[in-house]
């Protein structure tokens, strides 16, 4: 008995020049080293109607029983491949998920990238739908995607965890703001 998937892909090698007449070639692909795939966290949503009333971004997570959260701090880099390796550990979790799940589970796990900005590059790219201050649905999307802007956020309590990801002015105007609220320890460690 032959191993059907090795017969596909000697017959695309030797069948698709010849087929389009030059016109596609196949490679065999390049290996990709993936030695550690880890988010920066999940928000397990445990009680969906407790968020509706909390300021955007949070009432999005009604919708969800997980989300994947990535942090870009100041000095991050945002550029496409930073966005792509995010996409990645989103499909990454994506996978596990479907392989775990003894209900068979059949939904898309959402992203939430916070970031101090959006950067030019994907405002060009893709479209934005503000769904609250300084949240946007990233879209297109086959998968909920959100792109959270902490230097436009408004300054509330309930977005703290947010706001962290703040840079330059509105940074300084965060942790004025914040001291007062937050324990010593808290303020000291940002």
């Amino acid at each position: 008995m032959g191993q059907p998937d090795q017969f596909a892909k000697r017959t695309f090698a030797d069948g698709t020049e010849r087929i389009t007449g030059g016109a596609v070639a196949w490679q065999d692909p390049p290996e990709i080293g993936l030695v550690k795939v880890q988010s920066d966290g999940l928000l397990l949503v445990r009680h969906p109607d407790r968020v509706a009333a909390l300021p955007a971004p949070w009432p999005e997570a009604r919708l969800h029983e997980e989300i994947l959260v990535e942090l870009k701090m100041p000095g991050d880099h945002l550029g496409f491949p930073a966005v792509e390796r995010a996409l990645l550990r989103r499909q990454a979790r994506q996978v596990q998920r479907a392989e775990e799940s003894a209900r068979g589970w059949l939904g898309q796990e959402p992203l939430w990238l916070v970031a101090p900005h959006v950067p030019d590059w994907l405002r060009a790219q893709r479209a934005l739908v503000a769904i609250g201050p300084a949240c946007y649905r990233v879209e297109p999307s086959p998968f909920p995607f959100l792109w959270i802007a902490a230097n436009e956020l408004p300054l509330r309590d309930e977005l703290v965890p947010f706001l962290v990801a703040r840079s330059g002015r509105a940074l300084d105007e965060f942790a004025r703001w914040v001291a007062p609220r937050m324990p010593l320890a808290w303020v000291l460690g940002m």
